[in-house]
Parts: C-alpha cells; structure tokens; sequence
C-alpha cells in the first residue's frame, strides 16, 4: 500500500500537484462548512422552538447558518483559483 502511494506522487507533475491540492482545499473547507451548519443549525433550531414568536431569533439564526455556508464557497473559489494557476 505504502509502495503505490509513492509511485503515485512520484508520477505527479505540477498540473496534478494542483488537482491535489485544489482538491484538499475543497474538500476540507466542505467538511469545516459541514461542521459548522450541524453546530448552528442545532442552535438555531432549539432557539426559534423556544420562542416561535420572535422573528428577530430566525433572522439571526438564518444569519448564522449561512455564515457557515460561506466556508464552503470560500473553498470553491480557492480550488477554481488553484486550478487556474496550475
């Protein structure tokens, strides 16, 4: 197993370098936004089942779920930006 992870980096060039990478920062930037929605969509669903009749909760609740929502197109835009240097 060892042996075919190292023909396999030995046989990258620069252009699958960038595939690499390109695919790591998406990938963990997916994983971080994951985290944090589970985290504040949990919040945001306890709070607005406390007090239904406040809209100001569900706004700030929306507010804060897609602020987690942004990591991940952070890290689409630093994949297609790698992409297109490499």
């Amino acid at each position: 197993m060892m042996m075919l992870l190292v023909l396999m980096l030995q046989s990258l060039t620069d252009k699958g370098f960038g595939t690499l990478g390109a695919g790591i920062a998406f990938g963990l930037a997916a994983l971080g936004a994951g985290i944090a929605i589970s985290g504040a969509g949990a919040a945001a669903v306890a709070a607005v089942g406390e007090h239904p009749d406040k809209p100001e909760i569900r706004t700030f609740a929306l507010i804060m779920v897609a602020l987690g929502e942004a990591v991940a197109i952070y890290g689409i835009v630093m994949a297609i930006l790698i992409m297109s240097s490499s």
